[in-house]
C-alpha cells in the first residue's frame, strides 16, 4: 500500500477508481471499517472494475448505487458489480460497522470456461447492478460467515482467492434461484451521460466551469443536468464541484507540501483565503491544522507497517 494512496481514491483516464489494493500486484482491498456520523470521506461518488461486498456488523450503512438508495441494516450484506456508480453514506446517529471487500473478477477466471460460463455473464449484465442480501435469508448469513473469512484471509493469496470462489459461488446461486433479470430495467443513457459529467468536473475542477459547461459535456440541458446529479450523486452540479474540489484539497495537503496559494489555483479557488474558509466548512479544521494531523497519522501507520514487515521477515 502506497503512502501516497493511503485514504484516497485515485483515478483512471475513464474516470474510473483505481483500487487502493493491500498489497501491490494482487487486486484485492479487504477492510475492517466503520462510520461515524458526518463523515468526510463518506458521500465520494465512484466507480471502478473490481466487484464490491461489504458485509453490515453493527448499525446501518447506506449505498447509492446508480441513484437508488439503499438501506443496509446489521446482517445484511451487498454486492456491487462491476463499474456501477456509487458511494457510501451513513444513516445512524453512532458508529456502524462493517466488513468491506473489493476485488478484481480476474481472479475468479481460472480457464477461458469459467470466465465464459460463471464470470462475464454476471459482471456483464447490464441488468445486475447490485444484490441486496436481505437479513433472515440463508445468503445473507453465509455472506456474513465469508466476510469474515475474507477478514481473516489478508495476508494469504491463495485464502483470498479461495474465499472469492466462495463468494462467487452464493452469488451465481443467488442468481440462479432468486433474480429475474426480466423485470429489471436500466436506463443505460442515463447512466453514461452522468458518467461523461463527472469525468468532465475532475478534468476541469481547477477552471472557472458552469452550470451550463458541465450540462454541455453531457450533451443534456441543465435541468436534465441538476435531476442526475441529484439522482446519482445527492447534490447539484456545483455542489458536487465543490465537493471534489475539497476533496482534491484534502490530497494535497498530505501527500505535497505545496503553499496553500498554489494548492488553491490547483483546485479552482480564486485564493487561499477562501479555500480555507470552505474547506473549514468540511472538515472543521483549517487546511493547515489538517495538514499538520493527517500527516501524523500517515507516518503512525506507515510505522506500524514497517513494524509488521519487519516481524514477518524475522519469522
Amino acid at each position: 500500500m502506497r503512502r501516497d494512496w493511503m485514504g484516497f481514491i485515485q483515478r483512471n483516464s475513464d474516470g474510473s477508481e483505481t483500487l487502493n489494493y493491500n498489497e501491490d500486484g494482487f487486486p484485492a482491498y479487504i477492510y475492517n471499517g466503520w462510520i461515524l456520523p458526518g463523515a468526510t470521506w463518506a458521500d465520494v461518488v465512484h466507480f471502478h472494475d473490481d466487484i464490491e461486498f461489504l458485509t453490515v456488523v453493527d448499525g446501518r450503512v447506506g449505498f447509492n448505487v446508480n441513484g437508488e438508495n439503499i438501506i443496509l441494516t446489521k446482517g445484511e450484506s451487498i454486492m456491487i458489480n462491476s463499474r456501477q456508480i456509487h458511494f457510501i453514506f451513513n444513516v445512524n446517529e453512532s458508529k456502524s460497522k462493517y466488513i468491506v471487500y473489493i476485488l478484481h473478477p480476474r481472479l475468479l477466471c481460472s480457464s477461458y470456461s469459467v470466465e465464459q460460463q460463471f464470470v462475464d455473464p454476471i459482471i456483464n449484465n447490464e441488468n445486475l447492478e447490485y444484490i441486496h442480501f436481505k437479513e433472515g435469508t440463508p445468503c445473507a448469513a453465509k455472506m456474513e460467515t465469508v466476510a469474515r473469512e475474507m477478514l481473516a484471509s489478508i495476508g494469504n493469496n491463495f485464502l483470498i482467492t479461495k474465499t472469492f470462489f466462495s463468494v462467487w459461488d452464493i452469488v451465481v446461486n443467488y442468481m440462479s434461484a432468486e433474480m429475474n433479470f426480466q423485470d429489471v430495467e436500466r436506463n443505460d443513457q442515463s447512466v453514461d451521460i452522468i458518467k461523461k459529467m463527472l469525468d468532465y468536473t475532475r478534468e476541469n475542477l481547477d477552471k472557472n466551469i458552469t452550470l451550463d459547461d458541465i450540462a454541455a459535456s453531457g450533451g443534456v440541458s441543465r435541468t436534465y443536468c441538476n435531476a442526475l446529479f441529484r439522482k446519482f450523486t445527492n447534490r447539484s452540479p456545483v455542489e458536487h464541484l465543490m465537493h471534489i474540489r475539497i476533496e482534491r484539497v484534502s490530497e494535497l495537503l498530505v501527500q505535497t507540501e505545496l503553499p496553500m496559494a498554489e494548492i488553491a489555483a490547483k483546485t479552482g479557488f480564486s485564493g487561499a483565503s477562501y479555500m480555507s474558509e470552505i474547506f473549514k466548512r468540511y472538515y472543521k479544521v483549517s487546511p493547515r491544522e489538517y495538514r499538520k494531523r493527517k500527516g501524523a497519522v500517515v507516518d503512525l501507520i506507515e510505522k506500524a507497517l514497517h513494524e509488521k514487515q519487519e516481524e514477518r521477515t524475522r519469522g
